[in-house]
């Protein structure tokens, strides 16, 4: 209930006041004590599934009569993981804004190995994702990937530079490394990158937030594979970058239902998110 409540932005009493009110309209207990906690009861998770569904059926309805007056309107949901909610969607917004006023956007952090299967679902309309070629992603029934934007890794160390401006991986071989969890797909593309240059990676931390293991980095506890995205989480300076002889690379994909949207707004904000993508600018590493 207390959570409900800060999620809501209610206090607990409000959300209390509600659902005693919601019980007597429907003339059963939705919940139930168990321990400290309150559980649903058959009939609370019942209502709850009809409710998803007909507010769902009032959320398709209304974005059908706009769709047949010609406006382009209504609200998206957009699943993506952080990189992209820190470094992509405020220029996705402010596009919007300019193009599309009468289109709401709706964004949702989704790790990204659930961002298929998140739309798979219907949980949201679209999807922002990354692909790896040599660990990639689920791929879910009833969903495309559609790739958006090529990534290339650099390797980072901290300052100030200890290695060459252009480097093999395997120069990396001796040094401690900062990797993501081995059962991530990033984590199983980094280490998968080192075994084909003819090592196993030593890693020192293992860090799943980029802003994170960028920081690290940062302090010179160990060295990494980074993005041009990835690297807008952190100040331009604070890295020093060796580009890797032997391309290592990530796709950002879109992910939406397989044969696209029947929904202009969705056709819209899908326009505006392949040219922002298409138009992100690489961040230039220094060197000292």
């Amino acid at each position: 209930m207390t959570a409900a409540a800060e999620k809501l932005g209610y206090s607990t009493g409000a959300v209390s006041q509600h659902l005693a009110t919601l019980e007597s309209a429907v003339g059963a207990a939705l919940l139930t004590r168990r321990g400290r906690n309150v559980v649903p009861t058959d009939a609370g998770l019942l209502l709850a599934t009809r409710a998803a569904r007909l507010l769902e059926d009032q959320r398709v309805a209304l974005q059908q009569v706009n769709d047949t007056s010609g406006k382009v309107a209504g609200t998206v949901r957009l699943g993506m993981f952080a990189t992209v909610a820190a470094s992509l969607l405020p220029a996705i917004v402010e596009q919007l804004a300019s193009r599309l006023p009468d289109v709401a956007l709706e964004s949702y952090e989704i790790a990204v190995d659930d961002i298929t299967s998140t739309v798979a679902r219907g949980d949201v309309d679209l999807g922002l994702g990354l692909d790896y070629p040599s660990a990639l992603i689920p791929r879910e029934r009833g969903t495309a990937l559609e790739l958006v934007q090529r990534e290339t890794f650099s390797l980072v160390t901290a300052r100030p530079a200890t290695l060459p401006k252009r480097v093999a991986l395997s120069d990396a071989a001796d040094l401690d490394w900062i990797l993501p969890p081995a059962h991530t797909h990033f984590g199983l593309a980094v280490r998968s990158a080192c075994r084909q240059a003819g090592f196993e990676p030593r890693a020192v931390h293992e860090v799943n937030d980029t802003a994170t293991s960028l920081a690290l980095v940062a302090q010179g506890l160990g060295v990494a594979l980074a993005t041009p995205l990835m690297l807008r989480l952190t100040r331009a300076d604070a890295l020093c970058l060796s580009e890797l002889e032997a391309r290592v690379e990530r796709h950002l994909v879109l992910v939406q239902p397989e044969g696209g949207s029947a929904r202009r707004s969705v056709a819209a904000v899908t326009e505006v998110i392949r040219k922002v993508a298409a138009q992100a600018v690489p961040v230039i590493g220094h060197r000292s």
